[in-house]
């Protein structure tokens, strides 16, 4: 049996400080599928390689080599191999390199140290324009997130708005790890203030970067979380009352949660925000973090769902395995992000007013934000009331 060894992919690495690229090279050779990595260090010297011929499946390219320098370089590879990807990448990324790694066209986004394989697996991710990317005019700066953060995504969605005549250019970058956003700058704004102003920038254009970018995380929490919160940092929406709501509903939905749980047949309750599990209960017979991990990946099911632009969206959702229910039903307005998860017997009588018991929970919002309202007559807390009725999504 004759061994036949792998075929090499050929890249080309641009980086002012070639010799700080040798392990790179190194690593690449010996990977299971080879990287066949040529260093330069300069667009001169890149040009030379490009005038002796051979095939190059990409080129990767070192942002500090300068803005202009790399936009002579891409222009010189658009010339001479239409179509060729580049990857950026630098030792710290912030809005003006990604914004540059934009302008280059390029199909991924590295920080450095990063290894051979990581860049392989880039590789041979789609191309940027196969995923998700356009303006916001036509797609919500919300749907893109969502649509990156459902896909388990790494990388930087980066958003521009033109100058015009009233306003200055602005932009800014939301940098993802395995679909959730860990850090966000815009302007002089970091975290999740960075993300929920650049939700309401109505015409920015947006561009996604694939790659893994390791941030320092200023963002803490689920994505689904973040995009709620976003929903209260609109223009005109006071985030204050909202929150008074919460204030004041939960000590009750918890005494109800409570309650439900000593219920016959029901074997664990809980209540989650944005998918987490905020507290609750199971019976000495359940394992409680089972339960509430259980709960925690239907409720994510809920949010996909959720998300999908129909009509007749539920507000619930429910799974059986074996002889137990799981159910994940929202309570209160869909912004505070509150889900009550229930274990039952899958035959208990209790399942036939299960509903019934769910919806008096979430009757305790509807007086809260009546209570608040009242007392502050806050026209925002219109916003927070919530249509009784669910549809289950089985």
């Amino acid at each position: 049996m004759n061994d036949v060894s792998p075929a090499h992919t050929p890249i080309l690495l641009v980086d002012p400080s070639p010799g700080s690229v040798e392990g790179l090279r190194a690593d690449g050779a010996a990977l299971p599928e080879p990287l066949a990595i040529q260093v330069v260090a300069s667009v001169a010297e890149a040009v030379s390689v490009f005038e002796a011929g051979g095939a190059l499946d990409a080129v990767v390219v070192n942002l500090d080599l300068g803005s202009d320098a790399a936009t002579e370089l891409v222009a010189e590879i658009e010339t001479r191999f239409p179509g060729l990807p580049v990857v950026a990448y630098a030792e710290r990324l912030n809005d003006e390199r990604v914004a540059t790694a934009c302008h280059l066209g390029a199909a991924g986004l590295l920080a450095r140290p990063f290894g051979a394989k990581q860049l392989q697996e880039l590789l041979r991710q789609p191309a940027p324009d196969a995923g998700f990317s356009g303006t916001t005019t036509g797609v919500p700066t919300p749907m893109l997130l969502t649509l990156h953060c459902a896909a388990g995504a790494h990388g930087a969605l980066h958003l521009r708005c033109a100058e015009t005549a009233n306003r200055p250019e602005r932009f800014g970058t939301i940098y993802l790890d395995g679909g959730q956003p860990i850090h966000a700058t815009a302007g002089d704004l970091v975290g999740s203030q960075a993300v929920h102003a650049m939700l309401g920038w109505l015409d920015a254009e947006a561009t996604w970067l694939p790659g893994k970018t390791r941030c320092a995380r200023t963002i803490v929490g689920r994505w689904e979380g973040l995009l709620a919160r976003g929903f209260t940092a609109r223009p005109g929406v006071n985030a204050e009352p909202v929150e008074e709501v919460v204030a004041v509903a939960y000590p009750e939905v918890v005494e109800k949660l409570s309650r439900l749980s000593q219920t016959p047949d029901v074997l664990g309750a809980f209540l989650l925000r944005h998918a987490e599990i905020v507290t609750g209960r199971c019976t000495s017979d359940v394992d409680e973090a089972l339960a509430a991990r259980a709960l925690c990946r239907l409720s994510h099911v809920f949010f996909d769902v959720d998300a999908q632009p129909t009509e007749d969206a539920g507000r619930e959702i429910q799974a059986v395995v074996g002889t137990v229910r799981l159910v994940i039903d929202r309570i209160g307005p869909p912004e505070i992000g509150f889900q009550v998860g229930v274990l039952v017997r899958q035959a208990a009588p209790v399942c036939k007013s299960l509903r019934r018991l769910l919806r008096q929970i979430d009757g305790t919002f509807q007086r809260a934000a009546k209570k608040r309202r009242v007392a502050g007559a806050d026209p925002t807390l219109d916003a927070v009331n919530s249509p009784h009725g669910a549809v289950g999504v089985a």
